[in-house]
């Protein structure tokens, strides 16, 4: 049997981290891809467009966001429900303040998934599950902003 070739390495990085004070065992992650993707409203017709794919919260520790990522990339990339022409996917942390008695982080996720429902008329395309949410413990123009951040006008 003959010796198999070694293809050389990517000259750019497959996935990059970038250290940030952000980063905890507690906070919501936001990944978006480098595509907007369309949303649709009740009548069929498109509302907007969005970057986000999927909000998430880091339920199992701070590694978390770098393995959904790396999971979503998969589910976009290589799944036969792909996203067509999706090159890179970029994550963004969220974090809010902590309170003793709730699971702030939790609710936020809520907060945000409901900010995007209510733009879009439905959930980022990779999420599947809309937790509770409860109003009044974050602003609504403080939500709205951090989705409209990722909207293609």
């Amino acid at each position: 049997m003959g010796k198999l070739k070694i293809h050389q390495p990517s000259k750019t990085p497959l996935l990059t981290l970038t250290r940030s004070p952000r980063w905890s065992n507690r906070m919501v992650y936001i990944l978006t891809a480098n595509k907007h993707q369309r949303y649709r409203g009740p009548d069929s017709k498109t509302v907007g467009r969005s970057k986000i794919i999927y909000i998430g919260t880091t339920k199992r520790g701070a590694g978390r966001p770098a393995a959904s990522a790396v999971n979503k990339a998969s589910e976009v990339f290589y799944k036969k429900k792909h996203l067509y022409g999706v090159r890179t996917i970029d994550v963004h942390i969220v974090t809010c303040a902590t309170q003793n008695v709730h699971n702030t982080w939790k609710k936020l996720e809520g907060a945000l998934l409901d900010a995007f429902r209510q733009r879009y008329f439905q959930l980022p395309k990779y999420n599947k599950v809309r937790p509770k949410h409860v109003e009044g413990l974050f602003s609504p123009n403080a939500l709205r902003k951090i989705i409209t951040r990722f909207h293609q006008q």
